[in-house]
C-alpha cells in the first residue's frame, strides 16, 4: 500500500452502485466513547472506552435514472442499510464499511441552477469497519467464478467480516462465499470461510462474520443459477485489539 489521492473511487449504498452520483464523502468517521473513572489517588484523569459509532455523510447529485441515486435514496428506509466506500477499484484497496440508519435526504437547489443533495448514515450496532477490497469495484459474474486471490501476507487468529453488495441480478439464485488457503490453492485447497446467504434478487445486502484462523489467502467465489450478476465485496481481518470479537 502506498499513499493515494482521492480518484477513481466507488460507492455502493442498500444494494445500489451510486459511484456516478456521489460527488463528495463529507465525512467518514469511527469515533469511541470515553468513560472518565478516575480514583481519588490518581493525579490524572483515568478513563475506558465506552462505545464505538461510525458515521457515513457524502454529497450527491440528483439522478433519477432507474436504479440510480434518487431510487435508492427517497425512501428513507427505516431498517439498516449496508454502505461500502471503496478508496479504489482494485482488490485490496482500502474500503470504509458500515451498517447504518440514513437518517436523511437533504437537498439544496442554487441560484447557479445546481441541485446537490447530502446524505447521513449513522452506523447501528457496529461500528464503522475498515477493511478491503475482495472484488475490483463491483464485478459481472455471468455464471459460477473463482475470483482473482489477495494475499494477506500471513494467517490471521481473530476471525472475519464480509460485506456484500448487489447492484444487478439476472437470474434464480447465487451463492457468493469467501475461501481461504494457506498457499494460495496449491498443497492447501480452496476452503468455504463465509458464506453469505444466496442471493435471489437484485440489491441484496449483507454483513456476515466467521469465527477462528483466517487463512493467508482469500478470494471471493460464486455460484448458481444465474446468467449475470453485479456483486462488491469487500472484507476485514479480525484483530486481537477488537473490542468485540468476529
Amino acid at each position: 500500500m502506498s499513499k493515494s489521492g482521492g480518484l477513481s473511487q466507488q460507492f455502493f449504498i442498500a444494494g445500489y452502485d451510486l459511484s456516478g452520483d456521489v460527488g463528495a464523502i463529507n465525512s467518514a468517521s469511527s469515533p469511541r466513547g470515553a468513560l472518565e473513572v478516575t480514583a481519588i489517588n490518581k493525579a490524572g484523569k483515568e478513563r475506558l472506552y465506552g462505545l464505538t459509532d461510525g458515521l457515513l455523510e457524502f454529497a450527491t447529485w440528483f439522478d433519477d435514472a432507474a436504479g440510480l441515486e434518487h431510487v435508492a435514496l427517497k425512501g428513507l428506509p427505516t431498517a439498516d442499510v449496508n454502505v461500502i466506500w471503496a478508496l479504489g477499484g482494485s482488490i485490496g484497496s482500502a474500503a470504509a464499511m458500515l451498517i447504518a440508519k440514513q437518517v436523511n435526504y437533504d437537498w439544496v437547489a442554487g441560484q447557479d441552477r445546481s441541485l446537490a443533495g447530502r446524505v447521513a448514515c449513522q452506523g447501528n450496532g457496529t461500528p464503522l469497519e475498515w477493511g478491503l477490497l475482495l472484488t475490483p469495484g463491483k464485478v459481472t459474474h455471468t455464471g459460477a467464478t473463482n475470483g482473482a486471490s489477495r494475499d494477506d501476507a500471513a494467517s490471521s487468529a481473530s476471525g472475519i467480516v464480509g460485506y456484500i453488495q448487489c447492484p444487478a441480478f439476472t437470474g434464480t439464485t447465487m451463492t457468493v462465499i469467501i475461501q481461504e488457503s494457506s498457499d494460495n490453492g496449491g498443497a492447501d485447497p480452496w476452503a468455504t470461510k463465509l458464506s453469505f446467504t444466496a442471493i435471489t434478487a437484485v440489491n441484496a445486502t449483507e454483513r456476515k462474520t466467521a469465527t477462528g484462523t483466517v487463512e493467508r489467502y482469500v478470494r471471493v467465489s460464486s455460484s448458481g443459477t444465474f446468467t449475470s450478476a453485479g456483486i462488491g465485496v469487500a472484507y476485514r481481518r479480525g484483530t486481537a485489539q477488537d473490542e468485540v470479537a468476529y
